[in-house]
C-alpha cells in the first residue's frame, strides 16, 4: 500500500469510529431521556395515590370521631 492509501484508511477508521461514537451518543441519550420521563410518570402516580390513600384515611378517620360522639 502506498502512503496515499494508508492515509484514506486510517482517515476512513477514523471517521467510523467517530460516526459510531456520536450515534451511540445520541441513542443512549434517548434511552435515558425515556427512562426518565417513565420514573417520572411513575412517581407521579405514586403521589397521586398517596394523596388519595391520606384524603380517604382521613375521611374514614372522621366518620368514626363522628360515630363515636353519637354514641356517647
Amino acid at each position: 500500500m502506498t502512503s496515499n492509501e494508508l492515509l484514506i484508511l486510517a482517515a476512513g477508521l477514523y471517521l467510523g469510529f467517530a460516526v459510531t461514537a456520536a450515534i451511540h451518543m445520541v441513542w443512549a441519550g434517548i434511552g435515558a431521556a425515556r427512562a426518565a420521563r417513565s420514573g417520572q410518570a411513575a412517581a407521579t402516580a405514586a403521589l397521586k395515590r398517596a394523596a388519595g390513600d391520606q384524603a380517604l384515611t382521613v375521611f374514614q378517620l372522621d366518620r368514626l370521631i363522628s360515630r363515636r360522639k353519637e354514641q356517647v
